[in-house]
């Protein structure tokens, strides 16, 4: 998937998907550079290791 860069507000980057989603990204977590029209792929994965100790803490938890 891909976004545009649509604004910039101090440390924060505005990203404007595809389909027309917005969200914030920290300039920490973008290329070095970037900067207003840029556009990104954006790519998402999974962290199988934070996922099973959160699971593991959500089962402590009965659902109400």
């Amino acid at each position: 998937m891909r976004a545009v860069i649509d604004a910039v507000k101090g440390l924060y980057f505005r990203c404007l998907f595809e389909n027309g989603d917005l969200i914030n990204v920290h300039k920490n977590f973008l290329p070095e550079g970037i900067k207003e029209g840029d556009v990104i792929k954006a790519v998402f994965s999974i962290d199988e290791d934070a996922t099973k100790k959160q699971r593991e803490l959500m089962d402590q938890y009965p659902k109400s």
